[in-house]
């Protein structure tokens, strides 16, 4: 549904900046035809717009071995002392959240979009219904029905309605003459892919705009075919005639007559001259405007995998998403002296960050201030590894090893298999650096290491009574050597 919410956001942007081109640009040319098709298709290229996305180049995981490392293998077998790790437990959020604000809305605008959808295709089939019953006289190959309910003077599809005693009429002619254009030209089909449109855009103002201009250049169409057979100051004539007729009509018909303002536009255009040619090339302005629009949006919205940093490589360097664990409203664990844990980590990682950095890593974090985020979006960074850091709490003071998770029963087995070898290789480096850990456990319940795109693990680097307010920068240091030993070998 976020998906929903923002290509209709992107769609009815793109329809307000297209429709003022319009206005601005191309409203007052005579080029009836060619406006009519190029309206249609703005709208058109506006439900298509949100689609053209610019593909990136797409992140390759670390090429390890699938194989189990014979080392690791022997690393199992070792007997560590293996204590409980209190690490950050997928939140459950509440119903609001699980909703979103965003799904609310894409739900709303869907249901009242469907409301209007299934008014308008009932509305036609009644239609449909009822002249099926009607009967008709053919005249000229039209057949033309007498008027019913609120219709009038007017075409639907392939039908006219009007009184058929006044066939033979001067005025009737010229009606007929009218109607048999709007049918000619299929103006009756514009008219219903517009009524279309108006059901996903109901609720932009421009949708309905774009309505009225349309009729308004069927009108002009076709006063100019009926004013160069039978005459520009006699037909201009009749519609000054029909100014003293009050006729009620309906959306889905071609109007004669509207009001006074549109009457005197109508003559006005029939009697004005034609647009010269080199006026055409205003329209060469659409190009680009659509391309901007292109390229904006397949930037704006993005995959939600590519929301954050790219794990593409620069000079050969690996990049490393480092997850300070909580985080704002979620504070984690606070040991005897009030210390939380979210700001240790936090403070953790960036320590951690810049000494990767000075290996010539890349390094990422999730959040880089305090600040809360879901686990599915801390999990969806790419890159080539994801470590998720925390601490313990416990009450004794005593020093606890290192612990590592690694995901188990994940979708990619491949991601699994990775993280697995990272994790026993990246505890026998740390112990290389004097560093006290513990045997590496498999975990299938931390939504960071389930959806995690990327090898990923979860450390927990000790006891946080054991820790004042600042981080031993040798202790670090030595996990930064280990954990870059690691990810290099």
């Amino acid at each position: 549904m976020n998906n929903l919410f923002s290509y209709t956001i992107e769609a009815n942007i793109s329809l307000l900046i297209l429709v003022s081109l319009f206005i601005l640009a191309f409203r007052q040319l005579s080029f009836f035809g060619l406006n009519r098709y190029l309206l249609i298709a703005l709208v058109s290229f506006c439900t298509l717009v949100p689609f053209l996305k610019f593909k990136t180049d797409s992140v390759e995981l670390i090429d390890s071995k699938t194989k189990p490392n014979p080392e690791i293998l022997q690393q199992e077998q070792l007997d560590y002392s293996n204590a409980h790790l209190s690490i950050e437990s997928e939140e459950q959020p509440n119903l609001w959240d699980r909703m979103e604000f965003k799904k609310i809305l894409a739900y709303a605008y869907l249901v009242i979009a469907g409301f209007f959808l299934t008014r308008l295709v009932y509305r036609s089939l009644k239609l449909l219904f009822y002249l099926k019953k009607m009967d008709f006289q053919k005249h000229q190959g039209i057949k033309v029905i007498a008027p019913f309910n609120r219709f009038n003077n007017c075409s639907i599809f392939h039908y006219i309605v009007m009184d058929r005693n006044t066939l033979e009429s001067p005025e009737g002619k010229l009606i007929f003459a009218h109607e048999a254009q709007h049918i000619l030209k299929g103006h009756a089909w514009d008219k219903l892919y517009i009524e279309l449109m108006c059901c996903f855009f109901w609720i932009n103002p421009a949708i309905y705009w774009v309505r009225k201009e349309l009729h308004r250049l069927h009108e002009f169409q076709v006063d100019r075919a009926v004013g160069e057979c039978y005459g520009k100051t006699d037909y201009a004539s009749f519609l000054l005639n029909l100014t003293q007729q009050h006729q009620q009509l309906d959306y889905m018909q071609s109007r004669i007559l509207k009001n006074q303002n549109e009457l005197v536009e109508r003559v006005d255009r029939l009697m004005r001259n034609l647009s010269p040619r080199t006026k055409g090339y205003q329209y060469l302005l659409l190009v680009p405007c659509i391309c901007v629009l292109i390229v904006s949006f397949s930037f704006i919205n993005p995959p939600k995998e590519k929301i954050t940093v790219s794990g593409a490589v620069k000079n050969g360097a690996k990049t490393i998403v480092l997850d300070p664990g909580h985080g704002g409203k979620d504070s984690g664990g606070t040991n005897s002296k009030g210390l939380k844990e979210k700001d240790l980590t936090l403070q953790a990682c960036k320590m951690i960050q810049n000494e990767l950095e000075k290996e010539g890593f890349q390094v990422v974090l999730t959040h880089s201030k305090d600040e809360f985020m879901m686990l599915k979006d801390r999990a969806a960074f790419t890159g080539d590894a994801l470590i998720s850091i925390h601490f313990d709490v416990d009450p004794s003071n005593a020093k606890r090893p290192i612990g590592l998770l690694y995901p188990k029963a994940v979708e990619l087995p491949k991601i699994q298999d990775q993280s697995r070898e990272l994790a026993f290789r990246l505890t026998q480096n740390l112990q290389k650096h004097g560093l006290n850990t513990q045997k590496p456990a498999e975990s299938h319940s931390h939504a960071i290491l389930r959806g995690a795109k990327i090898p990923a693990l979860i450390v927990s680097l000790g006891n946080m009574n054991t820790f004042s307010n600042t981080l031993d920068p040798e202790f670090i240091s030595a996990f930064a050597q280990a954990l870059k030993t690691s990810l290099s070998e």
